[in-house]
């Protein structure tokens, strides 16, 4: 796949503080009880261990808001580390105030192998479509919320409150298709794959993330 240069700042697409989306489904309460770590486990070993690019990015947002209100500029990891840029679906509209079984498996896949990551000199992004109200819940029922005995995120979970980076993707489902991109330090995407619009499993597993970030470290 040829890279393609990711250049400027988006402006069209910066998420801006108490901006609500249309989609805010922030209030609904879900009627399932959140997984076990044991379902969480089972939902992430069905992710595609040897995905191939499906889609390509001509452009990839820069600025985002993270969780309390700071700019996050992606730009600031060019010539330092890759970016391996995830965006979850957020907090669907269906079935009614539940978050997507994978998104919740892949949040707490990447966060136990965090340190793989670093390890290959890659940053995880996580981008959260639709109102931030949602996102302490989503940290819960993907124990990574550091309670009890859970983990704490430890890569920067950034907003994107009224859908802008969604769009401007063209991702956008309910609230979004997920979606992995992988930039490398001169902030080329060398790999972008977008979820089938009727699945939740549809999506690189932590194993093909690592495999293709030690083929893009071993052409240096």
């Amino acid at each position: 796949m040829r890279p393609l240069c990711v250049t400027g700042l988006l402006a069209a697409v910066t998420v801006l503080a108490g901006c609500h989306s249309s989609s805010d489904t922030s209030a609904a309460k879900s009627p399932w009880p959140p997984p076990t770590r044991e379902q969480l486990k089972a939902n992430a070993d069905r992710f595609q261990n040897d995905p191939k690019s499906n889609t390509t990015a001509e452009r990839v947002p820069l600025k985002f808001l993270d969780v309390s209100g700071k700019e996050v500029d992606l730009a600031t990891y060019h010539d330092r580390s890759n970016v391996v840029l995830v965006v979850v679906k957020g907090l669907p509209k269906f079935p009614g105030g539940a978050f997507c079984p994978g998104c919740l498996a892949q949040l707490n896949s990447l966060t136990a192998n965090y340190e793989q990551f670093k390890k290959r000199n890659a940053e995880v992004v996580m981008v959260f479509p639709g109102s931030k109200d949602a996102l302490p819940k989503f940290l819960a029922d993907g124990q990574v919320d550091g309670t009890d005995g859970n983990p704490k995120v430890e890569f920067p979970l950034l907003s994107d409150e009224h859908l802008s980076a969604v769009k401007a993707l063209g991702i956008t489902g309910d609230l979004a298709r997920p979606a992995t991109y992988i930039l490398d330090k001169k902030g080329n995407v060398v790999f972008a794959y977008v979820a089938g619009a009727d699945t939740t499993y549809d999506r690189p597993s932590v194993k093909a993330l690592l495999d293709q970030l030690d083929k893009l470290n071993a052409t240096k």
